[in-house]
């Protein structure tokens, strides 16, 4: 139990940090998407969240599955110099996959000329901050890729904009990564300047290039497919329909990244915490496992479901925020179908993760292939037939069938079966708080964006009461226990 505890805590202080720092770079975010639709005609905005798109998924290709490389093999030993050296093996075949992915995609995509540049920054960027989260520190990413980048990319957005430059959108979004790319890169030097810690792991034999690239390589073409299932849909819009079209796709879908951020940041925390409990006793490792599994997914439900129930309730009012040109019955549409995809994804839980911690990556990448070749062809075959909502019943069929599998095999290897009484709680109670009483609304007096806004506040607000009545059941507890231990250890130092 006290390990547990101890586990749980660890992962609620590295879950809050990063989503802190997720919350505000959605904002900012959905503040960008905003700004853009309001200031551009569709089309041009369409052009540049395609164009965003292809970088982003240019961006996972030139990471070559690094994140997950380092934070199987840092922990293991995480002296300076063994660390140097797995980041050199990295940031060769990272760096030049990048320049040459920049260079394809001005050549061919003439859209992306304006950011491809910053290409292999960003993936400079990303490859020292997965170095600092394996040594299970968040703060350098919240601070670095969830906090400056997004900040200084819609400040200089907008100020391209204020200027009278809207052909710049695309620069001033990419000058972003500028300064991302020299914070991450002193962060990681000062890190690796520092003495080893106390207590810190025995030397063992360094880690080859062969080692690193055959764990690393199945989740590299992974991650790029879940990258292509997660922003392809948009690049497919654009293609098959028009680049208005991807607009409206692209407003109406804005808000799965708001739930997204709590999953993401537990499960970029319960990652090297699944290593550390796998590498500990063979007898208690499963329970221990699927304890942690089942209580970090009840914690992103939590914070998750609300905003997609949310907006499943009142769709035309969530897409008011856009402006009038964004609030059609096909963008409603699209929107519910997301909602009711990303409420199965986030209640699934971190299944990827685990798939990968417990050395499954091969699977994963079955996985994650089925999910993209499902999403391209559904996409080929609807799209053209019934328009945006066609991109949107694409992706749901793939998140979900990607999660479905993933759970079956963790079951078959691990036996993982998290208790079902905290999931159905943390699933029932913003159903309960949020979707029923904002749906209500809607159809009683119907809102405006402003009134659904303060809808789904004062509904909140009865559910954070809720929620903290029942925080032993739902181990919210523990939540708060790692949080004040986070305050306490902040103190000291």
């Amino acid at each position: 139990m006290t390990d547990e505890r101890g586990h749980l805590r660890a992962v609620a202080r590295g879950s809050a940090a990063t989503l802190a720092g997720a919350v505000l770079s959605t904002v900012a975010g959905f503040g960008l998407v905003l700004v853009v639709t309001r200031s551009v005609p569709p089309d041009a905005a369409g052009r540049f969240f395609a164009a965003s798109a292809v970088f982003l998924v240019a961006l996972a290709a030139a990471g070559l599955g690094t994140d997950t490389g380092l934070a199987r093999f840092v922990l293991r030993d995480d002296r300076p110099d063994a660390v140097r050296a797995l980041v050199r093996i990295a940031a060769v075949p990272v760096l030049l996959t990048a320049c040459g992915l920049a260079l394809a995609l001005a050549v061919w995509w003439p859209d992306t000329r304006g950011l491809v540049w910053a290409l292999p920054l960003a993936a400079g960027s990303d490859l020292c901050l997965a170095a600092l989260r394996a040594h299970a520190r968040f703060r350098d990413t919240v601070l670095v890729d969830r906090i400056v980048r997004p900040g200084m990319q819609i400040v200089l957005v907008v100020g391209v904009i204020a200027a009278g430059i809207p052909a710049g959108i695309a620069a001033a979004w990419a000058a972003g990564y500028v300064v991302s790319a020299l914070l991450a890169l002193r962060s990681l030097r000062r890190l690796l300047g520092r003495r080893p810690r106390s207590g810190t792991a025995a030397a063992t034999e360094a880690v080859g290039a062969r080692e690193y690239w055959t764990f690393t390589w199945p989740r590299a073409v992974a991650r790029i497919a879940q990258v292509g299932v997660q922003r392809l849909d948009i690049v497919l819009v654009a293609v098959l329909l028009s680049p208005g079209e991807a607009a409206l796709y692209t407003v109406a879908t804005r808000f799965v990244v708001f739930g997204q951020l709590a999953n993401q940041a537990v499960s970029s925390v319960v990652q090297p915490r699944f290593t550390l409990i796998l590498a500990g006793p063979a007898d208690t490792a499963p329970a221990l496992v699927t304890r942690v599994f089942g209580v970090s997914t009840c914690w992103s439900m939590l914070l998750a479901w609300p905003v997609y129930l949310a907006v499943a309730a009142a769709p035309m009012a969530y897409l008011g925020w856009f402006g009038a040109s964004y609030t059609t019955g096909e963008a409603a549409t699209v929107a519910l179908v997301m909602a009711a995809g990303m409420l199965v994804a986030v209640a699934s839980g971190p299944v990827d993760t685990l798939l990968l911690m417990i050395g499954r990556s091969g699977r994963s990448l079955v996985n994650t292939l089925v999910a993209l070749a499902l999403d391209l062809v559904l996409c080929l075959v609807l799209v053209p037939r019934i328009g945006i909502a066609g991109a949107a019943v694409a992706w749901v069929v793939a998140v979900v069938v990607r999660c479905v599998l993933a759970i079956v095999q963790l079951r078959a290897d691990i036996g993982l079966a998290p208790a079902m009484g905290e999931l159905l709680l943390a699933a029932a109670l913003p159903v309960a708080c949020i979707g029923v009483p904002v749906a209500l609304l809607a159809v009683v007096v119907g809102l405006s964006p402003l009134g659904w806004l303060l809808a789904c506040a004062g509904s909140g607000i009865g559910y954070g009461v809720v929620v903290w009545r029942l925080r032993i059941r739902l181990s919210v507890d523990v939540f708060t226990a790692g949080l004040r231990s986070r305050r306490r250890m902040a103190v000291a130092a």
